[in-house]
């Protein structure tokens, strides 16, 4: 898939590892950028569950049409897919803090 950020600080955290490390801690930023290879490296968003470290879902109910890899404890990426052209695309939309661990 190609891949877009949502927001210009969400793209430097893939493209300099410190600020993704001083947003995040470094094991989190590590798993961000890995995440985001990966979402590169899959034609489609159901080839995700190929990768259980991930722990890759399909969002329902107010985040529906989201989905979110794991990156930490408590912490996970949401994003969303679109097509464009013959190609999908996967937008990063936050790096979300769950409340109860998932």
């Amino acid at each position: 898939m190609y891949i877009e950020f949502r927001t210009r600080r969400l793209q430097k955290c893939y493209e300099e590892r410190r600020a993704a490390q001083s947003a995040w801690g470094e094991d989190v930023a590590r798993k961000y950028v890995q995440a985001v290879n990966l979402l590169k490296a899959v034609d489609h968003p159901s080839h995700l569950k190929t990768y259980p470290q991930f722990d890759y879902e399909s969002l329902t109910g107010n985040r529906e049409g989201e989905h979110s890899l794991k990156l930490g404890y408590r912490e996970r990426l949401i994003f969303t897919v679109r097509k464009g052209g013959d190609a999908l695309i996967a937008r990063i939309e936050e790096v979300s803090t769950t409340h109860y661990g998932h």
